[in-house]
Formats: C-alpha cells, structure tokens, sequence
C-alpha cells in the first residue's frame, strides 16, 4: 500500500472512533466572551482605508438610487405619453408581416 492508504485508513479509523458531540451545547458566556475577543482585536491597517472606500460607495449607490427613484417618479407623474406608449403594439408595428 503507499502512504495515502495508509494514512486514509488511519484517519477514517479515528473517526469511527470520536464520539457525537451535536447534542452538546456552547459553555456559559461563549458568545460574550467571543464579541468581547472580536472587539478587543486591534485593527488591521489595510481594513481601514477599505472600510472607508466601502461607506463612500454604499453612499454614492444610496443617492444614485434616490435620484433613480425621483426621476422615475417625476417622469411618471408628468407624462402623459406613456399611456400610449402602453397601449401601442409597437413589436406589431415594426414587424408588420402583412
């Protein structure tokens, strides 16, 4: 046998052996001592200028889509020629076949 096997059958075997553990639940305070670890952690000097360039473009996204909406709403509370837009055939038109 070459190495793989025997180290595969090594693995599954201590597998076979170690017990189920989804019943059992996280310690007391897991979770705060978790979020307490996270924010104790000091800042990375990469994420910084990233997380900067990542609001400015969640804002820009947000006002794009504002004025998105206010245009559309404009145009569609003003004009009175996209009814008849609507109601033409105009695939009807440019294909008329007869």
């Amino acid at each position: 046998m070459n190495q793989f096997d025997q180290q595969w059958r090594k693995l599954t075997s201590l597998a076979r052996q170690a017990e189920d553990a989804r019943g059992s639940s996280a310690p007391y305070g897991f979770s705060t001592r978790v979020v307490a670890h996270a924010a104790g952690m000091p800042l990375n000097s990469l994420s910084i200028p990233f997380e900067n360039f990542a609001f400015r473009g969640l804002l820009v996204a947000a006002v794009c889509g504002m004025a998105a909406i206010a245009f559309d709403y404009a145009t569609f509370v003003t004009s009175t020629q996209t009814d008849a837009y609507v109601a033409a055939d105009m695939v009807g038109d440019l294909l008329d076949l007869s």
